[in-house]
């Protein structure tokens, strides 16, 4: 054990492992105990509360480990405390300089600790770590593999994602007075809302370390399993947004949340629709002017009241459906096309007309599915600290042609699900929740004046493809955070405002030579996902 820490340099940071214990079975309490005595990393102390368990089994289960290693400290609860106070009662017992939290039934890998450690030395200002994990079946086998992404906000406010392993800085543990038990249930989600709100910087470490037993009535085996505890969770998330005057609400599967934050219905959107005035037969429509179609779509379905509808055309839409769109107050502009098209000197171009701070960039090939489109993605836009937020498209047929755009998959850049059923929820609710991504689709991409100015707009460089994921990942680099809301729904007759077989590869080539560290290592996207296909599916790990 000395012999490793010293070659990893890793002496002077301990972890304390705290383990609140309640009538557990034996064979799984003595296996969670057996995995943190096989860590690779010394510096370890496990303090496990008894939390007053009635269980002679247990009780016999603890025995053995009393003076079986000078690291392992048991305290006995005189009566049940439930699982937030236990966990504080075993706080009391750690003398690490960071507190990691192991369930009584799950086990961690052999390199867990060391793993750890060497990611806080690795980040000396981390104040909040988690790792990856799986399950463990009633058979011992591992199964669905949770990688997840960097930190991702936005993704917490939707689902508690960090989950397990999670490790964080004792001194802001014991600073924000410990887990809560008011929120008993919840209370490890609870606790990762508020630390990571204070941590100086939240580090993920991509590797499986901890294994979630599925048994009987265990939420790994079946998150409705413990309906308390999504009360809780939700209850949670609401005292933690309560601040910012935002509300919660149930999210679209068990388990997740949607974060309503407050916008002001008379503060005027600018739509910009960018068009070539183009016929297409679309299914279940027929022959359609895909602007004429869209711009109906809205009037008829859009409840948000301050909308500010601007085309601007290339000079080919019928003279009959100009006037009517006029008519119905929509502003036509024509955009002054010279020499070879470029379309981010369309969208530059037609930015300058815009009168309003807000504006969602779109296509033509749309139409609208949930009436508070607009709602959900100002909900995110008009946030200080969000630059981007893009919309869950699909097809005719009802797949999806879009739930965030991730990078190095396929090529320099995919959407991810693309082609999946739009009624599946995909690899850990991914498509369904409101989530950080490195980019989105300009298709539908709302955003403000402000910060289209403060990184220079859309690059002109990029006359076909990859502009919008330029101008994302420039957004990013300048300390803004890129959103998908899945709330947001619209259709996206993809092709059809420009059809073409393959990206540009001229424009393919300045995308790899800029942003060539950021497609080698997508935040929001695991290192251990598939490259080689969209829908996040592991057959090893």
């Amino acid at each position: 054990m000395i012999a490793l820490n010293s070659r990893h340099n890793l002496v002077n940071t301990s972890v304390s492992i705290l383990m609140p214990v309640y009538n557990t079975p034996p064979d799984v309490l003595e296996a969670a105990i057996r995995s943190v005595l096989c860590q690779t990393y010394a510096d370890w102390e496990l303090c496990i509360c008894d939390d007053a368990s009635t269980s002679p089994q247990t009780h016999r289960s603890l025995e053995k480990f009393k003076g079986f290693d000078h690291r392992i400290k048991i305290l006995k609860a005189s009566v049940n405390l439930g699982i937030a106070e236990a966990t504080n009662t075993a706080a009391e017992l750690a003398t690490g300089d960071f507190v990691a939290f192991l369930d009584h039934d799950d086990t961690i890998d052999p390199d867990a600790i060391a793993q750890i450690v060497m990611a806080i030395h690795a980040n000396p200002d981390a104040d909040v770590l988690y790792t990856d994990e799986d399950k463990i079946e009633p058979n011992g086998s591992y199964s669905e593999p949770y990688m997840k992404p960097d930190w991702s906000p936005e993704h917490l406010m939707s689902v508690m994602y960090l989950l397990h392993m999670f490790v964080l800085r004792k001194s802001l543990f014991l600073d924000l007075g410990g887990v809560r038990s008011a929120y008993s249930g919840a209370q490890d989600y609870d606790l990762a809302l508020r630390a990571t709100t204070r941590a100086r910087r939240v580090v993920h470490i991509p590797r499986v370390l901890y294994h979630w037993r599925k048994i009987e009535g265990s939420a790994a085996a079946a998150l409705e399993a413990k309906p308390q505890a999504l009360v809780k969770a939700g209850a949670a998330l609401a005292d933690f947004v309560k601040p910012y005057d935002a509300t919660v609400e149930g999210g679209l599967f068990a388990g997740s949340f949607r974060v309503r934050w407050p916008i002001n219905n008379e503060r005027p959107v600018t739509l910009l629709i960018l068009t070539n005035s183009r016929f297409r037969d679309i299914e279940g429509r027929g022959r359609i002017l895909l602007v004429e179609n869209f711009i109906h779509s809205i009037l008829a379905k859009t409840t948000y009241p301050s909308i500010r509808i601007l085309v601007v055309d290339d000079g080919k839409m019928p003279s009959d459906v100009r006037s009517d769109l006029i008519a119905r107050g929509v502003v036509v502009r024509q955009y002054p096309l010279e020499g070879t098209f470029n379309f981010p000197h369309k969208l530059n171009y037609s930015l300058t007309l815009v009168e309003t701070e807000d504006v969602i960039i779109l296509n033509d090939d749309l139409e609208v599915i949930s009436p508070d489109w607009v709602e959900a993605l100002l909900e995110q836009s008009r946030r200080p600290e969000i630059g981007a937020a893009g919309a869950r498209l699909l097809f005719a047929s009802g797949s999806v042609q879009h739930a965030g755009v991730v990078l190095g998959v396929q090529g320099a850049a995919s959407h991810i699900f693309h082609h999946w059923p739009g009624d599946h929820i995909a690899y850990c609710g991914f498509s369904h929740i409101v989530r950080n991504y490195s980019a989105v689709t300009a298709a539908v991409l709302a955003t403000r004046l402000g910060v289209i100015r403060e990184v220079g707009g859309f690059d002109e460089g990029f006359a076909i493809d990859y502009n919008d994921i330029d101008f994302c990942l420039k957004v990013r680099k300048a300390g803004y955070r890129v959103v998908y809301t899945p709330f947001a729904e619209l259709y996206h007759f993809e092709a059809s405002s420009l059809t073409r077989n393959a990206p540009n590869e001229a424009d393919a080539q300045s995308f790899r030579a800029r942003w060539a560290s950021e497609i080698d290592a997508d935040p929001h996207y695991s290192p251990h996902l598939p490259r080689d296909r969209n829908d996040c599916a592991l057959d090893i790990w």
